[in-house]
């Protein structure tokens, strides 16, 4: 399963979950490459698409594979998120 979340310009890989009896057998990737396929045929002519994702600890080298770099470089600063926790009401 993989999950884009874009507005034609700035997209953002989201979810990338392969059962883990499929996993090293080339289905991660083509999962990522049909999202990219998507960004690409929905990139104007002439214009540029960012997508950008959070790996999980310990799989950057994979994405570093499908041609995506870790930031900060000499592109982007830090990626950087924040998480929102709401209590609950009692």
């Amino acid at each position: 399963m993989g999950r884009l979340i874009g507005d034609g310009l700035y997209y953002t890989i989201v979810d990338i979950i392969v059962y883990p009896a499929f996993q090293r057998q080339g289905v991660g990737t083509a999962i990522i490459h049909n999202l990219l396929d998507y960004v690409e045929k929905n990139t104007p002519p002439g214009g540029r698409s960012s997508v950008s994702l959070i790996a999980e600890k310990g799989k950057e080298a994979f994405y570093d594979t499908l041609g995506f770099k870790k930031i900060p470089h000499e592109f982007c600063g830090s990626g950087m998120r924040k998480i929102i926790h709401k209590k609950e009401i009692n």
